[in-house]
């Protein structure tokens, strides 16, 4: 959390004096000696640091409480470390290891520079001296690239985690942990598949918190750091979550007299967001971004709150339909000075709503099937020595090889890097720009509870529909939204770290057509467009079915 954007004088200079920072390092400019209280002004954390997250968490908790509260920050961090580096068994193994030129790597210069060569030990040290004038409410945790796809990041975290609430005396219960995103794919970070293992957190520390990054915008530069602005925003989003952690509302404090600069930070002027359509039977989420009073705009759709009394929306924003028909959902959203916005969204549910798919984007092709996956995590395990049929249609912009690879993840029986090994070859299709649906039967040797398709050979675009996953003779479907007519595609993944993205799309996307081969002989229908209805949705109209057009009355 060192901070990476440089600090602008008429945004970032206002800071509130109960906005406090104990310096864990000496400063040269400004003046500051190590284990003195400071109002936190640029830069907090040390002199090669810059604006992070933890300017803004502060300004946004000093806001927010009464005036009688003052807001202390003890950091430590090194650019580019890894998390290793604040494990107190491991970090004298790391301080010894040279970079690729054999030289010492720079978060090893900076903590021989700033914290005596063991930054958890000025960590503790640090704390225990802010914990003779105030209370430690929580830990707040940046870190990642360096880590980037460790399986056993989460591990690694609640290990540090639990030795520094052991080392000061603390209980889980009264200090969350808040633990921040990397990047992602879309503002231009290159980190972003490392997400997956800051979400597990949770899964094994009650306590923990992801906050997203969803929407932040990057540098531009190197596809680590965020912007300025972005980290403005960041930090804000950990003061919330504070705030709710601490069953209080993200809100400015009525007494608090603000700053001009800041509050046009605060204060949303509109919300954005798009009407909508879809199909009856299936499901879209709201996107909703918001205009602020000083120009910068943030994505809102997990802030904001919905309403409807025509369709059935999720408090994330899906909303979903039974039937066809025409109405409004209202989204509400209070911003930080209290000022309440609303914005009706239009949506139209209609039985030929548009078809959506996922779409994975390969990049570049690469020289074996492994080299680029798609995965998902199945409902239920498979049970030993059943038959299983799996079905899927898919299309490729380039045409090539596409393999199921049916596995037990949760299997003991590792390979080398820590994979399992339990997993099972089957038929590899040719798979091209048509779409065509596959079919794969095979027996469980194992519980699996994994599929993987592997088309590592295929570049460009590659779209998935309508895949199923049931035991032979039944119909309970395994595969968690094979469909994709829901936004929930938590259960699905790519191999990140080999450059591929996944996202869900709708119809035709760059010269891609989704609609299904209707020469094919197979009984299933489809509307004027190409698109696969089913049988117990359609409303009158022309249809296609073998070939052969009909019509519904």
């Amino acid at each position: 959390m060192e901070g990476n954007a440089q600090w602008e004088s008429l945004v970032d200079e206002n800071v509130d004096e109960r906005f406090q920072m104990l310096a864990t390092c000496d400063f040269e400019n400004p003046q500051r000696t190590v284990g003195e209280w400071y109002v936190a002004n640029c830069p907090i954390v040390s002199p090669t640091g810059k604006l992070g997250p933890t300017d803004y968490f502060g300004r946004t908790m000093v806001a927010a409480m009464p005036a009688s509260v003052k807001v202390g920050v003890v950091a430590v961090a090194m650019g580019g470390s890894p998390i290793e580096m604040f494990d107190k068994d491991l970090y004298q193994a790391e301080m010894q290891k040279k970079d690729e030129k054999g030289g010492t790597p720079w978060h090893v210069i900076l903590a021989n520079m700033h914290y005596g060569g063991n930054p958890y030990g000025r960590l503790i040290e640090m704390a225990k001296k802010a914990q003779q004038v105030g209370v430690i409410k929580g830990i707040l945790l940046h870190q990642g690239c360096s880590n980037n796809g460790d399986s056993e990041w989460p591990s690694k975290v609640k290990k540090i985690y639990n030795d520094i609430l052991a080392d000061l005396g603390l209980e889980a219960k009264d200090v969350p942990l808040l633990a921040g995103e990397m990047e992602r794919e879309d503002m231009g970070g290159i980190c972003y598949g490392h997400n997956t293992k800051v979400n597990l957190l949770p899964t094994i520390l009650p306590t923990a918190h992801v906050i997203s990054s969803e929407g932040i915008p990057g540098n531009g530069i190197d596809g680590f750091h965020f912007s300025a602005a972005g980290y403005r925003t960041f930090g804000k989003r950990y003061a919330y979550e504070m705030l709710h952690v601490l069953s209080l509302q993200a809100q400015k404090d009525a007494s608090y007299a603000m700053a001009e600069s800041l509050q046009k930070f605060y204060s949303l002027l509109s919300l954005n967001a798009n009407d909508i359509t879809l199909r009856v039977g299936a499901s879209k989420s709201i996107a909703v971004t918001g205009q602020f009073a000083d120009g910068h705009t943030e994505v809102l759709t997990h802030e904001v709150s919905y309403s409807s009394s025509d369709f059935t929306v999720t408090s994330d924003g899906e909303v979903s339909a039974t039937e066809e028909k025409k109405g409004v959902v209202t989204v509400s959203y209070t911003d930080f000075m209290g000022q309440q916005h609303t914005k009706d969204i239009h949506v139209e549910a209609s039985m030929s709503g548009p078809n959506r798919y996922l779409q994975v984007n390969n990049g570049t092709a690469g020289a074996n099937a492994w080299d680029k996956q798609l995965y998902c995590t199945l409902l239920k395990p498979m049970e030993i020595g059943k038959t299983y049929v799996v079905k899927a249609w898919i299309m490729a912009e380039q045409a090539g090889e596409c393999a199921l690879w049916p596995v037990w993840s949760e299997s003991p029986n590792r390979d080398e890097w820590g994979n399992s090994k339990d997993l099972l070859y089957l038929t590899s299709y040719q798979v091209t720009s048509n779409s065509q649906e596959f079919t794969w039967e095979f027996n469980a040797d194992w519980a699996i509870d994994k599929l993987q398709w592997a088309f590592g050979k295929i570049g460009g675009k590659m779209c998935f529909d309508d895949i199923t996953c049931v035991e032979k003779g039944t119909t309970e479907n395994m595969v968690p939204n094979g469909s994709f007519d829901s936004d929930d595609i938590s259960k699905w993944g790519v191999i990140t770290w080999n450059g591929q993205s996944m996202s869900i799309a709708e119809e035709t996307v760059s010269g891609i057509k989704m609609a299904h081969n209707i020469g094919i002989t197979n009984n299933v229908i489809y509307d004027l467009n190409g698109r696969r209805v089913s049988a117990n949705r359609l409303c009158p109209g022309i249809y296609i079915r073998d070939g052969k057009k009909f019509v519904v009355k």
